[in-house]
């Protein structure tokens, strides 16, 4: 019996240490806002399916500022992931558009990935975030 339980003690403090060596951090900053109104909206997508406008792993809304801006993402699992953002300058908490759809906002991807014509995929975009973390820059377009 106290062997048992020295060794489900012994196994619970060798895994204590994994936990918290398998999450990573993504820090992104934000560059080229063009001015503090309303909220920059940032996603975290690890799913090319629902890339950019499913379901999220993560989000956060943050005020705006005419600066630079940095958010940092706390404990996610190292992969594969894909970031969207956009501007939302009036804070409906959607991305307002011209006809045929030409964005309003400000908005931008991890990678900077290209946009023609529509988003780009998830391949585009995805960074590999390493278990040591991982920061990133989004230049937003207008």
């Amino acid at each position: 019996m106290f062997a048992r339980a020295l060794l489900l003690a012994t196994i619970f403090l060798v895994l204590i240490p994994l936990g918290p060596a398998l999450a990573a951090d993504l820090t992104i900053a934000v560059t080229g806002l063009r001015n503090a109104d309303g909220l920059v909206r940032l996603a975290i997508f690890d799913k090319a399916s629902e890339f950019p406008e499913g379901e999220e792993l993560k989000s956060r809304d943050v005020p705006a500022r005419a600066v630079a801006l940095t958010v940092r993402f706390t404990g996610l699992e190292p992969g594969r992931y894909a970031v969207a953002m956009h501007h939302d300058e009036n804070g409906n908490q959607q991305m307002d558009s011209y006809i045929f759809g030409i964005p309003k906002e400000g908005y931008g991807f991890s990678r900077d990935a290209p946009v023609f014509f529509g988003p780009p995929g998830f391949d585009r975009a995805a960074v590999t975030l390493p278990p040591r973390g991982l920061a990133i820059e989004i230049e937003v377009r207008y």
